[in-house]
């Protein structure tokens, strides 16, 4: 990712917390809202910047009036796209990023746009996780280029080996524990690795 994309994600992460507090504070609104489990897309084996960049080549939109997305362990989301049919179409597209390394964590949904529909959207009328994942599901199977001509390539990851549980956990509370953690979190992902290898 370049420069301007990294300056705006940082400057979304300072401003958008204290709006949230003022907006909550006024009259319930919101400016970070939860990433639920139905949202999750899958986990794709790239760096964020590699996949915002098939994201901006198949028609999807830097969405930065977004709210901040935060999963359960506290990950604040790296990246907000939005697909429309048109720019004035009714509906949109909302795929949310959440960086985790060598890995990218990707949840979606389907919604009004805010475009032409502000109010649909914000009060979230007719939002639908499960036909947003299954879009983006699609998206990403039917992706094709020179790199990529089957797809781009995703795990659907159950949430008990993904960092939004206990990998994240252990991987925070490592910093404070002079590593002893991180080398439980290292075993934990070994332990995954030698039964996905015995599963195929």
């Amino acid at each position: 990712m370049d420069s301007a994309p990294n300056r705006l994600n940082a400057a979304r992460r300072a401003i958008k917390p204290p709006i949230h507090r003022l907006f909550d504070w006024a009259f319930g609104g919101y400016a970070m809202t939860d990433n639920t489990e139905e949202e999750y897309v899958g986990t794709v084996q790239m760096s964020q910047p590699e996949l915002e960049t098939l994201l901006a080549n198949a028609g999807f939109r830097r969405n930065v009036v977004s709210s901040l997305k935060v999963r359960i362990d506290g990950n604040i989301s790296d990246g907000s796209w939005a697909w429309r049919e048109s720019p004035l179409a009714d509906w949109q597209l909302h795929v949310i990023l959440h960086d985790v390394g060598e890995s990218v964590e990707v949840y979606a949904h389907w919604e009004y746009s805010w475009i032409t529909n502000p109010i649909k959207h914000y009060a979230a009328t007719g939002c639908s996780p499960e036909r947003g994942v299954e879009m983006t599901r699609t998206f990403l199977g039917n992706y094709h280029s020179g790199t990529y001509p089957d797809g781009i390539p995703f795990e659907i990851e159950s949430f008990y080996w993904r960092k939004p549980w206990y990998l994240t956990r252990l991987h925070n509370v490592s910093e404070r524990v002079n590593g002893g953690a991180e080398r439980l979190e290292k075993w934990a992902s070994g332990v995954k690795r030698s039964i996905s290898a015995r599963r195929s």
